[in-house]
């Protein structure tokens, strides 16, 4: 997967913000890990890669912050990049690449640790189908808060689109028999 989201709420390119992250694709059975927040937004837990760490090291970090499951290091899987670019919070312009890995997670979850903004938006843990939280997430009416909507819409409906294929493709060779 490799998707370029641009918002184009930005006016001008005077200063433009680089940022790296990465972020947990986790799933059982037909339910994802997700974050969701008081404006009702859903995401994949990740964020921002800190200085010295690598892209698998972020994640892991950043799925134990945000949501107490601890990634299982081997079971970590490149699944594809979103280039996004986007109005910045400080900066006129936010360039972001978000790194999506596949992942699993220990069953059992240890304390979070929220970092301000987060405790603000009140992130909360789910499991839920990537139906729901697309339908959820089409609802958030307000980008200025919550402007990753865009970016993670994107990516569940490849990976829902991406479960249809498989599915199909295994009905088809099981009727082939």
């Amino acid at each position: 997967m490799k998707l370029t989201i641009d918002l184009k709420n930005y006016d001008n390119e005077k200063s433009i913000f680089k940022r790296t992250a990465a972020r947990g694709i986790i799933r059982n059975g037909e339910l994802y890990l997700l974050i969701c927040s008081k404006y009702g937004d859903y995401k994949f837990p990740g964020g921002g890669m800190e200085d010295g760490e690598t892209l698998e090291e972020t994640v892991i970090r950043e799925v134990q912050e945000e949501t107490g499951f601890r990634v299982i290091r081997s079971s970590i899987k490149d699944y594809g990049t979103v280039l996004e670019r986007r109005k910045g919070k400080y900066e006129d312009v936010l360039e972001m690449d978000s790194h999506y890995f596949i992942c699993e997670v220990e069953i059992e979850a240890g304390s979070r640790n929220l970092d301000e903004y987060e405790e603000e938006y009140d992130y909360q843990v789910v499991w839920m189908t990537l139906q729901e939280a697309i339908e959820r997430n089409r609802r958030v009416s307000d980008l200025e808060l919550c402007p990753w909507v865009v970016r993670d819409i994107k990516v569940m409906e490849y990976l829902a689109e991406e479960q249809l294929f498989q599915r199909n493709r295994a009905a088809n060779q099981t009727s082939d028999k």
